[in-house]
């Protein structure tokens, strides 16, 4: 897992996400979408999990922790490289950001 040093809850693991999650979590609001931990911890909402490509790894979920997937015909590279702007957050402040009563 990657660390970060967050100024609310110090050393933590971090979350990428896309610019406008960003704006989301910067306004405090409660996020829809799904989080995925293949090849690092990522968010997304869920407009960019269907319309990116990352649908196409949802049966991946349900896989035991310990079996080893290799994806080499570079889906994964796609999905992942048209998550434009994309920034690090703590995974605690997505957590309580998740957790806020106000909608999106």
């Amino acid at each position: 897992m990657s660390i970060m040093i967050c100024i609310t809850h110090g050393r933590v693991g971090f979350v990428e996400t896309r610019s406008h999650i960003a704006k989301w979590i910067d306004a405090g609001k409660v996020l829809g979408g799904r989080r995925l931990t293949i090849g690092g911890n990522l968010f997304v909402c869920d407009d960019c999990f269907d319309s990116l490509g990352f649908e196409k790894f949802a049966s991946m979920a349900d896989l035991p922790l310990d079996e080893a997937v290799e994806i080499t015909d570079g889906r994964w590279e796609a999905a992942y490289n048209a998550l434009e702007g994309r920034q690090v957050f703590c995974l605690k402040c997505i957590t309580d950001s998740e957790r806020q009563p106000s909608a999106v």
